[in-house]
């Protein structure tokens, strides 16, 4: 576990901790890949000191991968996970027990973004493109998009290359072609290197879970008042953000390091208009296809479905609707 916490520590971009990493503490959550700013509900949950007001003591990480995330949620080093549904999907595969307890982002927030010189899908074939990690969330929407514009990923090269930095790095110097990039990365990428949007997944309105809440089922049979009281603090915050849109444009500058401009693009794309996706969970239909897509290249997916594979879990929010909470922290 030393191993982890280590490399938790280096790729840490923010991160306030409550004392030492080896203390115990009330409850540890993690955000896995924290660019875009539907995260902020964490931020604010966190900074505003909601969860205290929850009467808990949270850790808050803000960790680059989703991947290293479950890696800590698996071995109880967090307790909750705010990452993609696929790695929930890949993890049951392999026999583990996780659900998703809320949602969050249930599409596509994704643009192909290119270099100037790719100016309409044929430009693609024999190009390199590159996903932050094979099997992913952006992995799956590069395919999508390609499939949408005509092209055959056959017809492409896709490499693996990790952390949004490296990426525009790698578009900017032409060592890639192109790649899937959220909001307010993608008009980053337009406005200050000339690149351009071949497609916008948003548009398809095709059903994903590219963002939820992730826990381990034993922890929510040990520790269900903490969980539950976790998502109260989560959805207070989501409607402070909605009511107090200067405290959300600060919170995104200060966690993904972009100016008023660009946090403004997040915070109308992402906590304006999707925030309260936060209280529903997922859209089977998007669990199902990426089922259908793992079971590609896994085996273990065939003929698995969101039921067999547990992935859902309503029963904590549905409590925290039927008490009336929602109607009070949204007035």
């Amino acid at each position: 576990m030393r191993r982890i916490r280590i490399a938790v520590a280096v790729i840490l971009f923010l991160c306030h901790p409550s004392g030492p990493l080896q203390a115990a503490e009330n409850l540890r959550a993690a955000s896995g890949g924290f660019t875009t700013a539907i995260h902020a509900v964490l931020w604010a949950a966190y900074e505003e000191k909601l969860f205290k007001k929850y009467g808990l003591d949270v850790e808050y990480l803000a960790l680059n991968t989703g991947r290293l995330g479950m890696q800590m949620l698996l071995s109880d080093d967090i307790q909750v996970l705010f990452s993609t549904g696929v790695t929930v999907v890949t993890t049951n595969l392999q026999k583990a027990d996780l659900t998703i307890i809320g949602g969050g982002l249930n599409f596509f927030p994704t643009k192909l973004v290119t270099r100037p010189e790719i100016k309409k899908p044929e430009d693609l074939k024999g190009k390199v493109l590159a996903v932050g990690g094979f099997g992913a969330a952006n992995h799956m929407a590069l395919l999508v998009a390609l499939e949408k514009l005509g092209v055959n990923a056959k017809e492409v090269s896709i490499i693996q290359v990790a952390g949004a930095a490296a990426q525009v790095t790698a578009l900017a110097k032409g060592a890639i072609s192109g790649l899937m990039f959220n909001e307010p990365q993608a008009t980053i990428a337009m406005k200050k290197f000339g690149m351009h949007s071949l497609i916008d997944l948003m548009e398809s309105k095709i059903p994903f879970p590219q963002n939820c809440f992730i826990v381990k089922r034993s922890t929510l049979e040990s520790n269900r008042d903490k969980v539950t009281n976790f998502m109260k603090a989560v959805i207070e915050a989501v409607y402070l953000l909605k009511k107090d849109r200067p405290l959300a444009l600060a919170l995104i500058k200060k966690y993904i390091r972009v100016n008023e401009d660009e946090a403004a693009i997040g915070y109308d794309y992402y906590l304006a208009k999707h925030g309260e996706g936060i209280l529903d969970l997922p859209d089977r239909r998007g669990l199902a296809f990426v089922i259908q897509e793992t079971a590609k290249s896994n085996p273990k997916a065939a003929g698995q479905t969101p039921e067999t594979l547990r992935l859902l879990e309503p029963s904590v929010l549905d409590e925290i609707k039927k008490s009336g909470f929602v109607e009070r922290v949204k007035h």
